[in-house]
């Protein structure tokens, strides 16, 4: 029997994608990937096990039409997770079977060794016993602290998996941070987001090649599967600030905000994490997390602030 307090017993027709006599899918509305989706038997049951033969046959007949239809789009999965949470100690927070199908993409974590074994972190990558790598159902701390416990690229990464628009403002930008962020920008690019990266030439520290990179990068997401060049589907745009040309109004250029903004909202991060592959990995830098849904007021100031400088 439907639950009316069940959100799977009762969904909203438009965000249903494909069905069937006795399941439907909808995309997760809160995804870990794009394209992540959900595959739903009508019959509110809570587990696999409840499910009847006939029930899972049609979760799993659209599983796999869907997973074909996610790897003829854009931007082409490079493999999937597919899974289910069954009882609250698996983590199932909604009381209705439900499949999960997230696709994933090179480049999406550092290391995907383990897979779904990272439903416990500490005992996931086989491969490095001892490495226990942030969870992803832990509420995200206010302060990114950086070094090898807390990387802000590991903060960086889910959100510009998902990201609309990706606004980088560093007071430097160096090849080896670019060479860091290339795959996940270009596959943002892919998708269709629009990237900006505002720059200086404060020190000299920002390098050419590491411009010359970035540019590059709109050129490379718009080469087809066939090597032929097409239309970009993304944009992605590079200022640098000449600090000679601020020398009435500043005598530095010295500022470092990232925001992230997609479907789900946005995120900011304002700190000291300039683009460089320290500043993403193992140094020390702190970056102060702003969420949109969390604090909108402050979100919309520093996003605002951005687009005058830019």
């Amino acid at each position: 029997m439907d639950d009316p307090r069940c959100p799977f017993c009762s969904p909203d027709p438009a965000r249903i994608i494909a069905r069937t006599e006795l399941a439907y899918a909808i995309r997760d509305g809160f995804p870990v990937n794009p394209g992540h989706t959900l595959v739903i038997p009508w019959r509110h049951v809570a587990s696999w096990t409840d499910a009847t033969l006939a029930e899972r046959a049609d979760i799993m007949a659209l599983a796999d039409r869907l997973q074909q239809d996610l790897g003829a789009g854009t931007p082409k999965p490079d493999g999937y997770n597919i899974g289910i949470n069954i009882g609250r100690a698996a983590g199932q927070t909604v009381l209705h079977l439900h499949l999960h199908l997230i696709p994933r993409f090179h480049g999406d974590v550092d290391d995907p060794a383990g897979g779904v074994r990272f439903v416990i972190p500490e005992r996931g990558n086989y491969r490095t016993p001892g490495h226990i790598p942030r969870s992803s159902s832990q509420r995200e701390p206010a302060l990114v602290t950086g070094g090898a416990t807390d990387p802000f690229l590991a903060h960086l990464r889910p959100l510009i998996g998902a990201a609309d628009k990706v606004d980088i403002l560093a007071a430097f930008v160096q090849q080896s941070g670019v060479a860091r962020v290339r795959p996940l920008l270009r596959s943002a690019l892919l998708r269709g987001a629009h990237v900006r990266v505002l720059t200086g030439d404060y020190l000299h520290i920002t390098q050419s090649q590491a411009l010359r990179s970035l540019l590059d990068l709109e050129r490379s997401a718009c080469v087809q599967d066939d090597g032929e060049l097409g239309e970009p589907r993304g944009s992605l745009h590079v200022r640098v600030v000449e600090l000679a040309s601020l020398r009435e109004v500043a005598r530095t250029f010295h500022p470092k905000t990232w925001v992230l903004q997609g479907a789900g909202g946005g995120v900011a991060f304002v700190g000291s994490s300039n683009l460089s592959n320290a500043a993403l990995t193992d140094g020390i830098e702190w970056n102060l997390r702003l969420e949109q849904a969390r604090d909108p007021v402050a979100f919309a100031e520093v996003a605002t602030r951005w687009d005058e400088l830019w």
